[in-house]
């Protein structure tokens, strides 16, 4: 658990999102518009300022946690809210472009939402 919650600990805040080890963190509810913000073309490929966190914020539970990837004409994207209990992992053997799998996981987990337990 502690390794884990490590991994979900801020290191550098960019507008809403705060850069984990590998996730990326966004306080929850997050909106549509700011996912998409978060996970643009223009977050990925261009400069971007961004803030150093010290000490490193701590992993907090009411957060949407997310990572896209993609490789040789694969897509992913992971998406999780620890105090719903709700994920999803999209996997395609196709490119999608990210901004429909950021578009299709928020549908997704906002029906979930509703639903989940919570701690």
């Amino acid at each position: 658990q502690r390794a884990i919650e490590a991994t979900h600990s801020g290191y550098f805040e960019v507008g809403a999102m705060t850069q984990a080890l590998v996730w990326e963190r966004y306080d929850y509810p997050v909106t549509l518009e700011t996912l998409l913000e978060g996970n643009s073309h223009r977050m990925t490929y261009e400069r971007t300022v961004a803030t150093a966190l010290n000490p490193p914020q701590a992993a907090r539970h009411n957060t949407w946690i997310n990572k896209t990837g993609s490789t040789n004409g694969f897509g992913a994207y992971a998406a999780f809210v620890p105090s719903k209990r709700i994920g999803i992992v999209l996997l395609a053997n196709k490119n999608y472009p990210i901004e429909s799998r950021v578009r299709l996981a928020h549908r997704i987990l906002g029906a979930l939402a509703c639903c989940s337990p919570t701690r």
